[in-house]
């Protein structure tokens, strides 16, 4: 009889659960559709806009660390290097955002320690087809942070790293050639890759920076291998007359020369250049002997309050702005616009 009793008060604590979970359940119905819509935004842009920028919030390592009581003072990986004096250690780091971070401008929330399923080594792929997206072989931090503005810390933190005794400089995630100018920031979407020689022979200390209004900002730390790519030099350059020497038409001469244009002219859609954003390379590269700048355009396009830049085109402008060249970004066939 006591065992009946018991069983029956089971059905009926089962039974006051189970009403307890239709009550939880029709509260949950009552959450605001606005914050549903926040929601799909913010998992739209961290699943489908930051990968775009080799920003992967979801990835870069499995195991979760625990956050330093006094707050993080460098980005420092793993590997250890000999150094040239006895008993000397050398590790890639640097100082970390979170130094620059003053009171109430951001948070940091978690850090992602590489996979244990990586390989000790970086990936045999060249500098030459490297990119700022997560290579699989090569272990990565992924530190990430609660920054309502991101633009201006950012900034700040580049003042930081940028030469001085870190010697960062920023680099074309798919070239490997340093930017020729430093990129105006904005707090609704932004993606950045840092490097510097490795103290691993053939490898570079690398940091990917990637934002967005409607997630988080993340800084990813490896050392793929790889070198920053340098233009070649001309050895005839400055010479004098009778030299082969690349006319020097200042570089906002050349943006104002592609901002004049139609996007038809540069296969583009639209009526006018504003809706689009010209970034250009460092160096020059020849094409059909002409020495030609690379340029780099990007649409705009929204996403929630704001917008993100997508790569619409790679052009090519002769030094003598004559000649304008399109390249497929996936063959890299070059093709000359008349």
């Amino acid at each position: 009889m006591a065992r009946k009793k018991k069983e029956k008060k089971g059905k009926n604590t089962e039974g006051e659960e189970l009403q307890e979970g239709k009550k939880g359940k029709k509260k949950l119905l009552l959450i605001p559709l606005a914050l549903i819509v926040v929601a799909a935004v913010a998992a739209a842009v961290v699943l489908l806009v930051l990968p775009r920028f080799g920003i992967n919030l979801l990835g870069g390592g499995t195991d979760e660390e625990e956050l330093p009581k006094k707050g993080l003072e460098t980005y420092t990986l793993d590997t250890e290097v000999e150094g040239e004096e006895e008993g000397e250690v050398l590790v890639d780091s640097t100082i970390a955002l979170d130094v620059i971070l003053e009171e109430g401008e951001g948070t940091l929330l978690t850090i992602r320690k590489p996979d244990p399923a990586q390989k000790s080594e970086g990936s045999s792929d060249s500098a030459s087809s490297s990119s700022a997206a997560v290579d699989p072989g090569v272990p990565t931090y992924t530190y990430i942070y609660d920054v309502p503005a991101p633009a201006a810390v950012v900034d700040r933190y580049l003042d930081a790293v940028l030469g001085g005794e870190e010697q960062f400089e920023l680099i074309d995630d798919e070239t490997y050639m340093p930017l020729e100018e430093r990129p105006a920031l904005a707090d609704e979407l932004g993606a950045l890759t840092l490097a510097r020689a490795s103290v691993q022979d053939g490898h570079l200390f690398q940091l990917v920076i990637g934002w967005s209004e409607a997630s988080t900002l993340t800084v990813r730390v490896s050392a793929p291998e790889g070198a920053i790519q340098r233009p070649e030099e001309d050895p005839n350059e400055g010479l004098g007359l009778g030299s082969q020497v690349i006319e020097t038409i200042p570089l906002t001469e050349q943006i104002e020369k592609l901002k004049s244009l139609s996007p038809a002219q540069l296969g583009l859609a639209g009526d006018s250049m504003d809706a689009y954003e010209i970034f250009p390379v460092e160096g020059f590269v020849k094409v059909d002997g002409l020495d030609c700048r690379r340029f780099n355009v990007y649409e705009r396009r929204s996403s929630g309050d704001g917008y993100y830049p997508d790569l619409a085109v790679i052009i090519m402008l002769s030094s003598d702005q004559k000649h304008i060249y399109y390249m497929d970004p996936v063959s890299n066939a070059v093709t000359e616009m008349r």
